[in-house]
């Protein structure tokens, strides 16, 4: 999608919602209503634009850099905040476990996905009403089954920070649809696995979307996402976790049999800009610096992350505790430790220490690690190179690759008790070169997976979750000595909602 056509559609369906008609409404005929803006296929893709615009809160820099980077980050018992997190009380809440409903990340967090859900319903209603001669019926579909993907993925973010969440299902049309209670969990979880399989029967294939739909939702995308709604669950309601491993198992394998994705060989180049949408890629969050495409569409959360040695903001380090488990294995890969280790954070070893070949973003060693400093900083999200305009860049964010696949799938049969689950581990521990995964009890395998999904997914965003669902979440902050206690293992519902919403109590 282009910026352009994003932000157009954003505009158009605001103004949209707004209209109401009553018999003495005079409306002016240039302008456009919500009776008069459905009506053609590239009205459909605008509106469709401003759906997938609320991803990750990417359209506002305070939400997708700064909301996003301290409630996924900083809840993490691997990190440590830098010092000029502390000039900022709404973001060290988070890290500190004493956040209250009036938090600033969080009430953008329940306002952006709530907005990503009434622009997927405005879709849903309004391209289900247009006509064949307005849209051809594939088309139709297609659209639909997207925004269905993006409302289920909204109501799934929701799900997965709050305890209590409200469905919202229609457009409202009066001030009394926006009063509404809460859902119970399972009902939540119903809707969302309900949308996402209606999603999926209309959903393209990968290789059956054009070069220039890379980065729209596909089938495969919607199957991974139930596997993991379906895996999340038997972690939220683990008397009923067989059932869910089933369904997880299900759908999990339907992207593995696919043959659509693979690993890719290149791990790091995941996370600098060089690759995207690879191969390896099942749901990205695009950008671009591509200013033919009427705006630049990218964010500076490269500025944010990188360590203030390495001329970033310094808002956020690895700890001693990360770095213990990432190179625990050793140096066992011609020497070095496992790549991926290289590709997600900088610290003190030799591999950085090559004066002609500088590996820590253009600096030498002795900038960042001189005078014995024990520097744990984060790679992941710089770019490769050098930006001497500050280190502003397009970098995607995958939001599901096929590692992630992999792993979940390995988890689902290891519960299951199958022996298979080692085949899955092996295969992602080959793309680094590692020896196969060793057979043992389901908990040795288990721990493996752990271990793992360290190595893989660092600082994108999973840790705290995988640990809560686990059950995992106590003993962890607690390793870490956080002042983290169990009514904080979600948010509470916003303030804002409760003022205005009298039946959100």
């Amino acid at each position: 999608m282009k910026a352009k056509q994003l932000y157009i559609g954003i505009f158009l369906l605001l103004m949209a919602a707004g209209c109401k008609k009553s018999e003495l409404d005079q409306q002016a005929t240039d302008q456009l209503t919500v009776d008069n803006y459905w009506t053609n296929k590239d009205r459909a893709l605008s509106g469709l634009a401003a759906a997938y615009s609320q991803l990750e809160g990417f359209v506002g820099w305070d939400n997708y850099v700064e909301a996003r980077s301290v409630r996924e980050f900083y809840r993490e018992d691997y990190v440590l905040p830098g010092a000029d997190a502390f000039n900022y009380p709404w973001w060290t809440e988070h890290y500190n476990f004493d956040f209250t409903s009036g938090n600033y990340a969080i009430d953008l967090l329940w306002r952006e996905n709530y907005r990503g859900i009434n622009f997927s319903n405005q879709v849903i209603e309004n391209v289900g009403n247009m006509s064949a001669e307005a849209i051809e019926d594939g088309a139709k579909k297609q659209i639909i089954a997207e925004a269905k993907f993006l409302r289920a993925y909204y109501h799934f973010k929701l799900l997965n920070n709050f305890n209590q969440v409200i469905i919202r299902d229609k457009v409202p049309t009066s001030e009394a649809d926006l009063s509404k209670g809460f859902s119970t969990r399972a009902e939540v979880y119903e809707f969302i696995i309900n949308d996402l399989k209606e999603a999926e029967l209309n959903l393209p294939l990968r290789k059956n979307r054009p070069a220039t739909e890379l980065g729209r939702i596909t089938k495969g995308a919607a199957e991974a996402y139930l596997g993991k709604v379906y895996l999340y669950r038997a972690g939220d309601d683990k008397a009923s976790a067989a059932s869910y491993y089933t369904e997880a198992k299900k759908w999990l394998q339907l992207v593995v049999d696919s043959k659509e994705y693979d690993l890719d060989p290149d791990f790091g180049n995941m996370f600098n800009g060089v690759t995207k949408n690879s191969i390896e890629s099942v749901f990205e969050l695009q950008q671009t610096a591509d200013a033919s495409s009427g705006a630049v569409y990218r964010s500076y959360l490269s500025d944010w992350v990188a360590a203030s040695e390495l001329g970033g903001y310094g808002e956020i380090y690895g700890t001693p505790r990360l770095l213990t488990e990432l190179l625990k294995e050793g140096k066992i890969v011609g020497g070095n430790y496992d790549p991926r280790v290289y590709a997600s954070i900088y610290f003190n070893d030799s591999y950085f220490n090559n004066n002609a070949d500088p590996k820590v973003y253009g600096n030498t060693y002795n900038d960042v690690f001189g005078a014995g400093k024990q520097t744990i900083a984060f790679r992941k999200w710089i770019p490769a190179t050098p930006d001497r305009i500050g280190m502003s860049n397009a970098i995607n964010f995958p939001l599901m690759r096929y590692a992630d696949v992999l792993l979940m799938y390995a988890e689902v049969l290891n519960e299951q008790g199958s022996t298979d689950a080692l085949k899955y581990i092996t295969e992602v521990r080959h793309r680094a070169n590692l020896p196969a995964a060793v057979a043992g009890n389901r908990q040795f395998v288990f721990d493996q997976i752990v271990h793992e999904r360290v190595m893989e997914f660092t600082l994108e965003g999973n840790r705290f979750y995988d640990l809560r669902r686990w059950g995992m979440l106590t003993t962890a902050m607690q390793a870490a000595g956080r002042n983290f206690t169990a009514d904080k293992a979600f948010y509470p519902t916003p303030s804002k909602e409760v003022i205005n919403n009298p039946q959100a109590k």
